[in-house]
């Protein structure tokens, strides 16, 4: 308990170790004040009492009103904060000069008056502490009048004829003096000595320290890696480090300024870092950082060696060159590439002018018939051909592969010239020497071309170009950018797509269409396909995914799956239809394919399914195109037992020696031809004639595209006994020829499945 109170009185004293140590004026000139003014309201306490009951013994109310007037003002002056500090002390002050002139002018015996005076002697003290040494000196001055007063030695009172002489007016003026010169104002001192002593202190341990720290900075600035100068605004140098100082003698010449011992590519500028060559030695720079010491008004100057970084920047500046020209330039015809054109679209967006993407159409002919560097020549040749005839206002630009880019302002020519502008100034020929020999290449040009407004992107733009030069042809070379065959591509794109996806997730789906003989008896079926949308219950016919397929060149991929789903089928024929053979279609193109034709005969020789129940059927067209290995490998097909039928024979024109050598036992008539048999009798005697070519060659014949009753009786006549066509029943799924099959009460039970 005791240790609490003790703390708090400290903690309102100010009087803590913290509050010794704190620089600030107001937390020690308050301390003072309540140190004085609490010590003069504690130790005066009795005197006060006493007095107070003499006076009210002897009715001296006034003195009463003076005693707790004093009182009063103590307290509420001891009752203010750090913020009312000017406030505290002036009341203070106020309260001794009015308790000096009360003691002065209100007591009679003049030996107590006297200690009024002595009061007024402590002013100089107190407005010292609270006001500054102007105020003290003030207070110096005016109690030169109380001294006055004290050497004439006579008593000024009563004033107003006020008396407040009591009994003990002499012991209590004695106490109060005795009081407030030996502990109020000792304590006041010993207050503002205690501070100014920890100061000192703490003042001596950061001068310690300090001084420690100028002597690291001495010594790091003395002994630091790189020159440091301390110059003056004018640049004379007055200190230099170790290095500095090594610079500075190797100097030819004694080194006053800085600018004697360095060549400056420009005055020194605060915070502004130069370059600057060494005088004694030219080849060495030096990076000259100034910095302003501006309270010393001194420059400090760091030199740094920047020799190996500038030969190290100069070797990189060569290499960004060297990239640049890689990056930018191309290297067979040293004209700027399509990587530079992007750059420089970029930077000039707002320019009117249109784009033409040349392409020379003939330079894959020219490397496979002269080899590849000869090409480089040409088209070197061709850009040095393309720089001299076009306008030097048009830019010309190296792409990838046989392009040029042409950048032409719409002032040289308007999109709508394009053409006729190309036709003028493009190169037709090319002249190369061959030895003593030379060589006269023609060129063919083709070019696709669109105005550059309304493209924010050299890509988007490129694009656009590249899908007009896509649409051109022999007879039109030059295409300008159309919308709407964007829409078209993406379209085709989206159908692509679409058709891989269905093949790749197994939604191909087999129709069948029945082939018969002169009693329309079922011998066999044709393998058609379809792809099934399984989320629109749609159905997509031959010619809505066929060109995809012939397109994208997917032949392996589409007849590896017909093939995979036929010969399912015919491992679970339905029981409900006749056992006859089915015939599938292959492209031709895919034979060539080693995996699927090696997988294709290893089935044929290893089942005898396949053999008896499947035929293989090829346009008379495609094969009469393909290769010799393609022969070949139907010949191997049929000795190991496949059927080769020629489908929609007649449209090949292919001759005897050439059916001969295709290895096929079945000729497929063209519907072109059946079709036309009722009023055409050119076309009957075609029909005719192909099928005594197939008789004469021991082949089966099958008319297709049959759909009426008199061209059957025609064919019958013919002799034809094999027929197919909408007449005897359209493509329809398996599950339809099933159901028909079974609603069909005529039709006997179908003969039992073939096994292998």
């Amino acid at each position: 308990m005791l240790k609490r109170m003790i703390r708090a009185i400290k903690e309102y004293l100010l009087i803590e170790q913290h509050h010794l140590l704190t620089p600030d004026e107001d937390t020690w000139k308050l301390s003072v004040l309540r140190l004085i003014l609490l010590s003069g309201v504690v130790l005066t306490f009795a005197i006060i009492v006493h007095s107070s009951y003499a006076a009210y013994t002897q009715s001296l109310y006034y003195v009463l009103v003076i005693t707790f007037g004093f009182s009063a003002v103590l307290w509420m002056t001891l009752a203010l904060g750090k913020s009312r500090i000017a406030l505290a002390s002036t009341s203070l002050t106020l309260t001794i000069i009015l308790a000096g002139c009360s003691i002065l002018f209100f007591t009679i015996e003049l030996s107590s008056a006297r200690y009024g005076l002595l009061l007024f002697f402590t002013l100089p003290i107190i407005l010292r502490l609270f006001y500054g040494n102007k105020a003290a000196v003030a207070g110096m001055l005016f109690n030169i009048i109380p001294y006055f007063v004290l050497l004439r030695n006579e008593s000024v009172a009563p004033l107003f004829g006020i008396d407040i002489t009591l009994p003990g007016t002499h012991v209590y003026l004695s106490s109060l003096v005795f009081l407030f010169f030996n502990f109020c104002l000792p304590v006041a001192v010993i207050r503002v000595l205690a501070s100014l002593q920890k100061q000192s202190s703490l003042n001596r341990e950061q001068s310690r320290k300090l001084g420690q720290l100028v002597k690291q900075y001495q010594e790091i600035f003395n002994n630091g890696g790189i020159p440091s100068f301390f110059c003056d605004q004018q640049g004379r140098i007055l200190q230099a480090n170790k290095s500095g100082r090594d610079l500075i003698q190797q100097a030819p010449t004694e080194c006053e300024y800085i600018d004697q011992l360095f060549t400056l590519s420009k005055p020194l500028v605060v915070g502004e870092t130069i370059d600057a060559r060494l005088r004694s030695d030219s080849h060495i720079m030096y990076k000259i950082q100034p910095a302003s010491l501006i309270h010393h008004k001194k420059q400090l100057i760091h030199c740094f060696d920047i020799t190996h970084t500038a030969e190290t920047d100069r070797r990189i500046g060569e290499l960004r060159r060297q990239h640049f020209n890689q990056h930018y330039s191309d290297a067979t015809t040293d004209l700027k590439n399509h990587h530079f054109w992007s750059h420089q679209f970029a930077q000039n967006k707002t320019r009117k002018h249109s784009v033409v993407l040349l392409k020379l159409a003939n330079l894959k002919d020219i490397n496979l018939q002269y080899g590849f560097s000869r090409g480089d020549e040409v088209l070197a040749d061709v850009a040095a051909l393309l720089q001299n005839q076009l306008p030097s206002a048009v830019n010309l630009y190296r792409f990838p592969g046989a392009k040029f880019l042409l950048s032409v302002d719409q002032d040289q020519c308007h999109i709508d010239d394009i053409s006729r502008w190309l036709d003028k100034h493009l190169p037709l020929t090319a002249l190369q020497r061959n030895g003593e020999a030379r060589l006269m290449f023609n060129l063919q040009w083709r070019a696709g071309y669109c105005t550059a407004a309304g493209f924010n992107a050299a890509a988007l733009l490129a694009e656009a170009c590249a899908i007009a030069l896509s649409q051109t042809s022999i007879d039109q070379p030059f295409a300008r950018y159309d919308s709407t065959i964007v829409k078209l591509i993406r379209q085709d794109t989206r159908r692509k797509d679409r058709v891989k996806q269905l093949l790749d997730e197994g939604h191909l789906a087999l129709w069948l269409q029945p082939q018969v003989d002169q009693n329309q008896s079922m011998t066999g079926f044709e393998v058609l396909a379809r792809l099934e949308e399984p989320n629109q219950s749609q159905t997509l016919k031959p010619h809505q995914f066929l060109p995809q397929v012939e397109k994208h060149k997917w032949y392996v991929l589409f007849s590896q799956k017909m093939l995979e789903k036929t010969i399912s089928l015919l491992e679970n024929w339905p029981a409900e239809l006749p056992a006859v053979p089915l015939s599938v279609n292959l492209a031709g193109p895919e034979l060539l394919d080693d995996l699927f034709y090696e997988k294709l005969l290893r089935r044929y020789s290893e089942s005898a399914l396949l053999r008896n129940m499947l035929k293989l059927e090829l346009t008379e067209t495609s094969v009469l195109s393909s290769l010799d290995e393609t022969k070949k490998r139907l010949t191997s097909l049929a000795n190991v037992g496949a059927t080769i039928i020629i489908d929609d024979f007649g449209t090949g024109h292919a001759s005897l020696a050439q059916l001969i050598d295709l290895s096929a036992s079945v000729l497929k008539v063209d519907r072109d031809f059946v079709e036309r048999i009722e009023t055409s009798e050119r076309h009957r005697k075609i029909v005719k004639m192909t099928l005594e070519l197939a008789n004469s060659l021991d082949m089966e014949a099958i008319a297709e595209g049959v759909e009426t009753k008199a061209q059957l009786a025609l064919l019958l006549q013919m002799g034809f006994t094999r027929f197919q066509g909408f007449y005897f029943g359209k493509p329809a799924p398996v599950e339809h020829w099933i159901a028909r099959a079974t609603t069909n009460t005529d039709t006997s039970a179908p003969p039992q499945r073939m096994t292998q």
